[in-house]
């Protein structure tokens, strides 16, 4: 029973971990639609040390997990919930490739402006114009 306890104490930690990726890949979300890149710096920094922490944690678990799930309602309880939220963080991921693409579209649409407003002001340079000469042919 002691096993099952650990195993409970792991699996608890790791879906408090998932909670904390799944409000971490909001707030990115949320960065790249505001078009905060300071702010999506520093909760892909804080999503990976998150996603560190699970890759960890998931070593500590037993490989047979499923055969747990069989046998111990709380742990198939425990699991269940961290597939629905593994799935939740997929689904915000996709927002944010979503979002990640918009932005990336913006951006290509205003260096295209630019580079048409850069060859339309060249065009419009003043052509210079050489002073004239006048010659009577005496020289």
């Amino acid at each position: 029973m002691a096993f099952v306890d650990e195993i409970l104490t792991h699996l608890d930690a790791q879906c408090g971990d998932y909670q904390a990726m799944y409000r971490e890949g909001l707030q990115q979300r949320d960065c790249l639609r505001n078009d905060d890149l300071p702010g999506l710096s520093a909760a892909t920094q804080r999503m990976r040390g998150l996603m560190d922490r699970v890759q960890l944690r998931q070593r500590e678990l037993p490989p047979d997990l499923t055969k747990l799930e069989r046998t111990q309602p709380a742990v198939a309880e425990r699991t269940e919930s961290m597939r629905q939220l593994i799935h939740a963080i997929l689904e915000v991921r996709e927002q944010s490739e979503s979002a990640a693409q918009t932005l990336l579209d913006n951006t290509q649409d205003e260096l295209r402006s630019f580079g048409a407003g850069r060859r339309a002001a060249r065009q419009y340079q003043p052509t210079r114009v050489n002073e004239a000469r006048f010659t009577d042919g005496r020289r």
